[in-house]
């Protein structure tokens, strides 16, 4: 009780989070879609598909003259120690060799990412958009509750990085809005590691996709949560691919 009380009051002071908290409150009341038997189903559907990053990019067309690119060491030697430095926990890096090879790659200019924390996504994103002219990212974050941890957000990224970067700290529904009214509704590449909910996603994959141009790029972290990534790429038939890291699943498209 003292918890949600906490919670509660920490909304409470934010009127620009207001719509959000009764959006969470509203989901309570639906069907439960992210359920133990849920997520075991979505485990089954993306354990049998997974491939490595180098075939998932083949698969995306996404040519490979050698080896995939990576971060540069010197980059991730700077951001671990940017990590060490702040005194609170909000995540480690996903798979951001694939979100760099992606944006490298891709030709990407105009990238929108939902979820921030540290930064490590923003981070691969933009290294692989870093010497190319007129490119952008911009990141919808929502600082987590009660933790206060808004001063942290992106802490990873370097100084030289951040010219080409935007965050709206906002919730999922308001900021993707301003997000892709940013770019005009058109986007090259997206990450979605926001609201991991079925609801949340049902809700942000499908105007995602709609801003993508043909040959765009959708990537969505954790899929094994529930069914919201197989359901999604049943309906809309894109050329897709799954790959695996540390123990969970990462869906990637591409719209034609």
């Amino acid at each position: 009780m003292i918890e949600r009380l906490k919670t509660a009051a920490w909304f409470a002071q934010r009127p620009s989070h207001w719509a959000h908290a009764v959006g969470l409150v509203v989901r309570k009341l639906r069907p439960d879609r992210d359920g133990p038997g849920y997520r075991q189903a979505a485990e089954l559907w993306a354990a049998p598909r997974a491939v490595s990053v180098a075939e998932a990019l083949k698969r995306l067309g996404l040519s490979l003259d050698a080896a995939i690119p990576r971060l540069p060491p010197a980059l991730m030697e700077d951001a671990r120690a940017r990590a060490q430095e702040v005194p609170m926990q909000m995540g480690g890096p996903g798979d951001i060799d694939l979100l760099y090879a992606t944006a490298k790659l891709s030709a990407a200019q105009r990238v929108i990412e939902t979820g921030v924390a540290f930064g490590w996504s923003s981070l691969a994103l933009l290294a692989g958009l870093e010497g190319r002219a007129g490119a952008r990212l911009v990141s919808v974050d929502m600082p987590y509750p009660k933790q206060n941890n808004e001063a942290w957000v992106g802490a990873v990224v370097p100084d030289r990085l951040r010219g080409m970067w935007r965050i709206r700290r906002q919730p999922d529904r308001p900021g993707l809005e301003r997000a892709l009214a940013d770019f005009d509704g058109e986007i090259d590449l997206c990450h979605y590691d926001s609201d991991k909910s079925w609801y949340g996603r049902r809700y942000a994959y499908p105007k995602l996709w709609r801003a993508l141009r043909p040959g765009g790029v959708f990537i969505s972290d954790d899929i094994q949560d529930n069914l919201a990534f197989a359901e999604f790429m049943d309906e809309h038939r894109p050329v897709f691919a799954v790959t695996r890291f540390d123990g969970k699943y990462v869906g990637v498209a591409v719209r034609s």
